[in-house]
């Protein structure tokens, strides 16, 4: 098959790409190693069973992992990535910010936003920099898990009416540059395309890390994020949820001096896990219908390596890896009063507390014996300094989840269209290492497509 342009991925960098390069009427083809939206289902009703059962459906498909996220949108240039690593002014990436936000409402993101309530707001950063916390606020959107994927088959459908043509359960195995184009082997045959615009997200960004090296692209290694989830009753968030509903915290530790942040906060949430080759993660997730009497978020210590060990993600792998043989295939759970005493947890410790667990498949144990001492005195201090901000976050009954990492290590020197120093080749989206997140993903994804856009004189 020849093609013009071929998109790897149909995460939210891919399909805003495509919409982009479709208007203009250049055509493209988007690779995806999952099925459509709507049949990224499981055959079993209980979401943590279903999580194990079909492990690449959690991150593969149509819409990406975001189409199984809550999906969050956040709508400053302040969260989910740094402007100036895309070579662009805040104002410039706002803008293009408010362009996706515009197009998800198109399909159906209903118009509600959170984070711009002025008093409350400006107390939570009093409050949060008295106690030496970061809070970082800006407008968001809660599109809910229970609606995403509907929002994201809109979103393909109306790419599929307009010509886009898309090749799901593929798996690509390898990328070649001929003279001309390049030739995509996968498991459905060769394609040749002109252009690649590569946004396998971050379950693809280990593969496409190996595939650039092959290529001759430049990449360079960055920081990962390592830690846990924490999991504490819903009525301990409700001051800080009218105000913002996913806040982001950072502070930095006293012991060591480590940037530690809050990520992905899920009021009234479910705790999941993500299952890879080889090890399981944590993470969460939010419905607009269904509700649960939790509130979930991570806590992420932030790793910077340098030589002679500077390989991030296969570090962080290590600690995915171990994590996941101490618990029996199973993420790791314990409680905080356990985690503070330094001893393993057991169900009927766990049983006995405030809290009880959303995601029953893990097995009690002790945070502590699967990651570096470094990394759990990061969390004790975080957890400890953000409980003058989140009151009762600390308390004994909290229960924390391992390990949830996220890998944005690998970054590839870019133009201003994300294009590589190969050629025609760009990469975009969350295995870009400059975003993280549905929202600076689909921004990503438009710069490359603007990119070959201006190449081709449309």
């Amino acid at each position: 098959m020849k093609i013009k342009v071929a998109i790897i991925g149909a995460g939210p960098s891919g399909l805003f790409a495509a919409r982009e390069l479709i208007n203009k009427g250049i055509e493209c083809l988007i690779i995806d190693s999952g099925k459509e939206a709507l049949k990224r289902e499981c055959p079993v009703s209980d979401r943590n069973l279903c999580l194990k059962c079909d492990p690449c459906q959690i991150t593969s498909g149509v819409g990406g992992a975001g189409a199984l996220s809550d999906g969050k949108l956040n709508l400053t240039y302040k969260i989910g990535g740094d402007p100036a690593s895309l070579k662009r002014t805040p104002e410039e990436i706002q803008e293009l910010i408010d362009y996706v936000d515009k197009v998800f409402l198109e399909y159906g993101v209903e118009d509600k936003t959170y984070g711009v309530d002025g008093e409350a707001l400006e107390e939570l950063k009093r409050k949060a920099s008295k106690n030496g916390i970061e809070f970082i606020s800006g407008k968001q959107r809660h599109i809910g898990s229970d609606k995403t994927k509907e929002i994201i088959d809109t979103f393909y459908r109306d790419l599929k009416s307009k010509g886009v043509k898309f090749l799901l359960n593929t798996k690509i195995t390898d990328i070649k540059k001929s003279k001309d184009c390049f030739i995509l082997k996968t498991d459905n045959g060769d394609i040749e395309a002109e252009y690649v615009i590569a946004a396998p997200g971050r379950a693809g960004a280990y593969w496409l890390r190996s595939q650039a090296y092959s290529l001759g692209i430049v990449s360079i290694y960055g920081p990962i994020d390592v830690g846990v989830r924490v999991e504490f009753p819903a009525t301990i968030y409700k001051p800080i949820e009218k105000v913002m509903y996913d806040a982001k915290f950072r502070l930095f530790t006293r012991t060591y001096d480590d940037m530690v942040r809050t990520f992905c906060t899920n009021p009234q949430g479910f705790v999941t896990e993500e299952m890879y080759e080889g090890f399981v993660l944590v993470n969460g997730h939010a419905k607009k219908e269904e509700k649960s009497g939790n509130t979930n978020l991570a806590v992420l210590s932030r790793i910077n390596l340098t030589d002679p060990v500077e390989d991030t993600t296969k570090y962080g792998r290590s600690i995915a890896k171990l994590a996941t043989t101490i618990g029996g295939g199973k993420p790791i759970l314990q409680r905080y009063k356990d985690f503070i005493k330094g001893r393993r947890s057991t169900w009927s410790r766990i049983d006995k507390g405030l809290v009880k667990p959303t995601l029953r498949s893990v097995t009690p144990g002790d945070i502590s014996m699967a990651m570096p001492h470094r990394i759990v005195l990061n969390i004790k201090e975080a957890i400890d300094r953000l409980n003058s901000v989140i009151e009762g976050i600390a308390s004994d009954s909290t229960l924390l989840y391992a390990p949830e990492i996220k890998f944005y290590d690998t970054k590839y020197p870019t133009s201003k269209f994300m294009e590589t120093n190969l050629k025609n080749m760009y990469i975009s989206g969350d295995a870009s290492g400059r975003s993280r997140g549905i929202i600076y993903a689909a921004v990503t994804g438009v710069l490359a497509a603007k990119g070959i856009i201006l190449k081709e004189g449309k």
